[in-house]
């Protein structure tokens, strides 16, 4: 079922708090589902979580007060939903970006550079999620999720992070305000939810992580901070306040190492983001976000991978070691020239090389091909949780022979590069030759997500296609079956 994000509205009431119940406790089978398949069912009925049954409720016992401390930073400051570091409301939507070529402009005055807001950019057909199927995410095993909540003390303001899967019980105890319940990943989880990534398929796939998606009750925040990487803020129900600073300006919050909070801020902007809003930061930009009322935000996070995990993944795929390089995990892959033409799904191009050179984010020495199997494998490499079951043997014997095309994993990530008339593809952290031929069925696949049945009979009719085929099984590329049995 997919419901629409424009003007959808949570209105607030003054009820008493609500009830999450253990009988929607996940089943072992939903759970075995959960732990290998992004396809796992949605729950059929909803938890009752602090804040939200239906309509906002709001416990009248909260006895924590934080109004003068949001006041301190909001309700005095007047919200501009205008200009946004050169970006107006005349702006192209994000619906929009990739018509009449607006998406290099965006790129050029924008990405990796200064923030843009999107007044009412988001598609209205994208799916939503709402409090009580985040909160039911987050109980689930294999879904990494957070809970921040926010502590006042006069003027002091404290935040604290657990890490879950959460029982239901640690959600019900939940206040009326002041928290924020996080979980990571929800495209992967939830493959309908992909859709919000296809909204910046401008920007290369292989820099694209994850959809985190975050509910906050009024007061919300994970405090102030930055990102190592570009991010979009989708806002979904409800409405977010927002502050950013300029980039390389902020002092880190030296007591916060668990959340890397940064210490309060000047902030260059002010705004409120609601349904349909996005908000683009680039990397290290100070921001701040406290939910005015109950909100859901969307956030489409980007991966640039650090000179450690580049030499990790010289260590393993190349059997030595990123030569002669520095280490530390602050040394970040960064493309501010990006430009729309490199955005072909999967594709590694001649410019990522170049600039990983230019950037001694790799050894000088290595030939280019070593260079983008480096990348290739630290991009495609999933989290230990996250990664796919194999398909071998029989399973793979019956997936190769059935008629059906073979759809990619929802957990799964590929890659490719050219060198030459051949190429190499990537697949969960692991590379492997291609032919000339098969390369091409590998960027139809990438730009399809899935292997039609014409190009699974052309491959299967070689002893070098069918290889291959069994290896991409292997390598866990495919959902072929059912994840439940």
């Amino acid at each position: 079922m997919t419901r629409r994000l424009a003007k959808r509205r949570i209105a607030a009431s003054n009820s008493a708090s609500f009830r999450l119940a253990s009988r929607f406790a996940l089943s072992d089978r939903a759970t075995a589902y959960a732990e290998r398949s992004a396809n796992f069912a949605r729950p059929t009925t909803p938890y009752r979580v602090p804040g939200y049954d239906g309509d906002v409720r709001f416990p009248a016992d909260h006895d924590r007060d934080c109004d003068a401390n949001d006041d301190r930073y909001l309700a005095e400051h007047p919200v501009n939903r205008a200009a946004v570091a050169g970006t107006d409301q005349q702006d192209a939507k994000f619906t929009d970006m990739l018509k009449n070529e607006p998406a290099d402009s965006f790129l050029a005055r924008h990405w990796q550079k200064s923030p843009a807001f999107l007044p009412s950019a988001a598609a209205e057909s994208l799916p939503a999620l709402d409090a009580n199927e985040l909160a039911w995410l987050a109980t689930l095993p294999d879904v990494e999720s957070r809970l921040v909540l926010t502590d006042c003390d006069g003027d002091a303001t404290r935040y604290r992070l657990e890490n879950g899967p959460f029982e239901a019980s640690r959600l019900e105890r939940l206040p009326g305000r002041d928290w924020t319940l996080l979980v990571n990943d929800v495209d992967k989880h939830l493959p309908d939810f992909r859709s919000y990534l296809d909204m910046v398929d401008f920007v290369p796939d292989w820099r694209i992580d994850d959809l985190m998606v975050s509910c906050a009750a009024p007061g919300g925040s994970v405090g102030p901070h930055e990102d190592n990487y570009d991010v979009f803020l989708v806002q979904g129900a409800g409405a977010r306040e927002w502050q950013f600073g300029s980039r390389d300006t902020t002092e880190p919050d030296e007591g916060s190492d668990a959340l890397s909070l940064v210490k309060p801020f000047d902030p260059l902007e002010r705004l409120s983001c609601r349904d349909g809003d996005i908000l683009y930061l680039p990397p290290h930009t100070p921001h701040w976000g406290i939910a005015s009322e109950l909100c859901i935000t969307y956030s489409i996070g980007m991966r640039a991978p650090t000179i450690d995990e580049l030499r990790l993944a010289a260590e393993r795929c190349l059997q030595r070691d990123n030569m002669s390089m520095p280490s530390g995990d602050r040394l970040f892959y960064a493309d501010p020239d990006l430009t729309a033409g490199e955005a072909e799904p999967g594709h590694i191009s001649e410019q990522v090389i170049t600039r990983l050179r230019a950037q001694s984010l790799v050894d000088a020495s290595l030939a280019e091909a070593d260079v983008a199997t480096i990348l290739g494998c630290a991009v495609t490499d999933p989290k230990a949780w996250l990664a796919p079951e194999p398909i071998t043997g029989r399973d793979a014997s019956a997936s190769i022979t059935e008629p059906e095309p073979l759809a990619v994993h929802g957990m799964a990530k590929i890659a490719w590069y050219r060198h030459g008339d051949r190429g190499i593809v990537f697949v969960n952290g692991v590379g492997r030759a291609l032919e000339a031929d098969q390369l091409e069925v590998i960027r139809r696949l990438c730009r399809r997500r899935q292997l039609d049945p014409g190009d699974k009979r052309t491959l299967s009719e070689t002893p070098s296609g069918r290889e291959l085929l069994v290896w991409l099984l292997a390598e866990g590329l495919f959902d072929t079956g059912d994840p439940g049995q």
